[in-house]
């Protein structure tokens, strides 16, 4: 054991048996000049840590690099993909479209709107389940009797897969409650 520290256990244990039993400090007889003495004695000691901090150096702790935050695709954003660039003919790539468009529209149909699974089925087949004429006409192959002449003529001289894949995701969307944000 180091010197101090006994000499520190020691001045301790002294204390405590004054504190214990005052009469033992009844011969020494210490005034108020052992209260200044102790007092300067810490002055001192308080001084000399205070210069120790000073010069010693300063070590500060490496805090590691902070997480970035994971990039997730958002939900939907692969159907967005495959319709923005074009892929959406009779292949397999069209196919797999809309059968996500419709497994998505009937999603949307039964709990959005409260329709039973072959209830929305149904309205698919028919073109009911939306006022949107394309939209309607994505999962009909045709655009349904009630759309305008207009509507019909334009679909008629051209077949515009990727506009009517993207008006139907715009209405499972709109029927779902969710809104692009951009």
């Amino acid at each position: 054991m180091n010197k101090y520290a006994i000499v520190g256990v020691g001045l301790v244990l002294l204390g405590l048996a004054f504190a214990a039993v005052p009469e033992l400090t009844g011969p020494l007889s210490l005034g108020e000049s052992i209260v200044t003495v102790i007092g300067v004695i810490a002055l001192l000691q308080g001084l000399r840590t205070v210069q120790g901090r000073r010069h010693a150096d300063v070590g500060q702790t490496e805090l590691p690099t902070p997480e970035r935050p994971q990039e997730l695709p958002t939900p939907g954003e692969e159907i967005d993909a495959t319709i923005e660039s074009g892929d959406v003919t009779f292949g397999r790539q069209g196919r797999k479209l809309n059968e996500r468009l419709e497994r998505a529209a009937v999603d949307a149909l039964v709990l959005g709107e409260g329709l039973s699974e072959d209830e929305a089925r149904q309205a698919l087949e028919n073109g009911t389940w939306t006022d949107d004429p394309l939209a309607a006409a994505q999962f009909t192959n045709t655009v349904p009797d009630w759309a305008p002449w207009r509507v019909r003529v334009r679909t008629a001289v051209r077949r515009d897969r990727p506009r009517r894949a993207r008006r139907a995701a715009a209405e499972i969307a709109r029927i779902s409650g969710v809104y692009d944000d951009e």
